[in-house]
């Protein structure tokens, strides 16, 4: 009696667990379908934690890291998809979870992994997610900076009969080109031979003014205060420490303005070509 009694106990109790981990996974979901992803994220962990079954353990791990992407926790995502598209069935699925995986990558500039991951796709893919593919190695060439292999992906995302579009898009890649052109190193270059050209030459006029006038004021004050000195060399020794700082922060600023310009510019091209392939 006491035998049958036990294993009475013990059953009701493996019920009672698998109840409470049930309700946890449906608990989880709820918070998800509510976007309240950092409950949700917490919950399926604590599901994972304690079922020993595996009975839910495996639909967590995609959900987790969907929790992660929508919270922009990208690095941690990645792992999370990792081991979720073990658990797919299908390469339809396998290959949902593989774009996520590849879209925490190209967020995180990781682009060799991003690279990684889309050779990774598999073949048999459906027409959404062949163009998908299509898509993301363009973000990848562009980013890259194979332009011309990502120009020709975007342009192949149009409606061919769509002529004013693909036109906009070629465009958009000429102006890219002419990005090219400015060059950090001439910007350097300007402002070493005349302090404030480079900054002009990289369209930062307030920072171009203030470098001429910082440079030539301090020099002016040098030349100046050595000819009213008794001892002008001495007043020209404490002249060159301040025009060497502000002369040398002005063309190594130059350089920083420049790089900054092209990347601004060039974000700006590629935000503009995204917005015409999504029309």
């Amino acid at each position: 009696m006491k035998n049958i009694l036990l294993i009475l106990l013990i059953f009701s109790a493996k019920i009672v667990h698998s109840q409470t981990i049930k309700q946890s996974f449906d608990f989880a979901n709820q918070l998800f379908e509510k976007k309240d992803y950092s409950g949700a994220s917490i919950t399926y962990r604590r599901v994972i934690y304690f079922d020993k079954t595996d009975e839910f353990r495996k639909e967590c791990y995609k959900n987790i890291a969907d929790c992660l992407f929508e919270t922009q926790q990208f690095d941690e995502a990645a792992d999370y998809y990792e081991l979720a598209f073990f658990q797919q069935k299908s390469d339809s699925t396998k290959a949902e979870v593989l774009f996520r995986k590849l879209a925490c990558f190209l967020v995180l500039n990781n682009f060799e992994y991003a690279e990684v991951e889309l050779l990774n796709l598999p073949n048999n893919l459906t027409i959404e997610q062949g163009r998908r593919k299509v898509f993301y190695g363009a973000i990848l060439n562009f980013s890259t900076e194979k332009y011309d292999l990502a120009k020709e992906q975007f342009l192949s995302l149009l409606d061919k009969n769509d002529i004013e579009t693909q036109k906009k898009v070629e465009e958009l890649f000429i102006k890219n080109e002419k990005i090219n052109k400015l060059s950090p190193k001439k910007a350097k270059i300007m402002s070493m031979i005349l302090p404030g050209l480079g900054q002009f030459y990289g369209g930062d006029i307030k920072n171009g003014t203030n470098s001429i006038l910082l440079t030539a004021g301090i020099a002016t004050w040098g030349v100046l205060a050595a000819i009213k000195s008794a001892s002008p060399f001495d007043a020209l020794i404490t002249m060159v420490p301040w025009f060497q700082r502000y002369y040398t922060g002005g063309y190594k600023k130059a350089e920083q303005i420049a790089i900054n310009q092209k990347k601004a510019r060039r974000a700006k091209v590629y935000n503009e070509i995204l917005d015409e392939v999504a029309k």
